[in-house]
């Protein structure tokens, strides 16, 4: 990676002074996302936004400003760049929109990541071609030979290059049992390694998800969403649904 990507995307995930520009620039992001969001929402998600202002660095993100917070959180990295600290701002039919200080956003489903807003290259959409495994069924069984090989397909719009609905193959392998710590909580996990190509344009990438081993749901993962920057990690540190 050059030395001016790396300082722009480093810059990505760098506190701001003024937290009330952030909000604002962060809400007109969730507005082009989503469309014509209703009032009631951007409301929501502006409230949201403010806890996210804190920018907290990796020494200040801890289980208690976790659960002090009342709203879902997750921490972000990109490569192996300092993390931060995003809450949920929208919640919509099956979406899940997370928010950094720096008006940063991610959206995921289901654990993937389908949308990006504030990065140097963005993730505009993604389309599925049947059920995408990361939802809930990476834990079922293993994918570690040719005869267990899933592979499955998803289209992607990004705005770099100004592509739309490039076709990326994925096969998945599994790891094996891994438990992991999350600030202070350990949970029983199978790593699973997705193999990634998108031979229309040349790209090739490896994605890794830390699945909950009882039930599937994607406590961590490490995700390509562009070219021009290295992969984010996500972890969860308070799921949607329990706050």
């Amino acid at each position: 990676m050059s030395h001016t990507i790396h300082n722009t995307v480093s810059g990505i995930l760098k506190p701001i002074a003024s937290k009330f520009s952030s909000i604002f620039a962060a809400v007109s992001i969730l507005i082009s996302l989503g469309g014509c969001a209703e009032l009631p929402m951007v409301a929501n998600a502006a409230e949201a936004i403010t806890y996210a202002v804190i920018g907290a660095p990796d020494s200040e993100i801890n289980r208690d400003l976790i659960n002090n917070i009342p709203y879902a959180s997750i921490s972000a990295k990109i490569g192996s760049g300092p993390r931060s600290f995003l809450v949920l701002g929208k919640r919509e039919n099956g979406l899940e929109h997370w928010f950094s200080a720096d008006n940063a956003v991610i959206v995921t489903r289901n654990g993937r990541i389908v949308q990006t807003a504030g990065f140097p290259e963005n993730l505009r959409q993604t389309s599925f071609k049947g059920h995408d495994p990361v939802n809930r069924l990476l834990h079922k069984k293993r994918y570690d030979s040719d005869e267990m090989r899933l592979i499955f397909i998803r289209l992607v719009d990004t705005d770099l290059e100004n592509t739309f609905g490039v076709p990326i193959r994925s096969e998945f392998e599994t790891l094996g049992p891994k438990e992991i710590m999350i600030e202070g909580v350990k949970v029983k996990t199978v790593l699973v390694k997705e193999s990634n190509s998108a031979f229309s344009i040349n790209w090739s990438f490896t994605n890794y998800y830390w699945v909950d081993a009882f039930d599937g749901y994607v406590w961590k993962s490490r995700q390509h969403v562009a070219r021009s920057f290295p992969p984010i990690e996500i972890e969860i540190l308070k799921p949607a649904g329990q706050f």
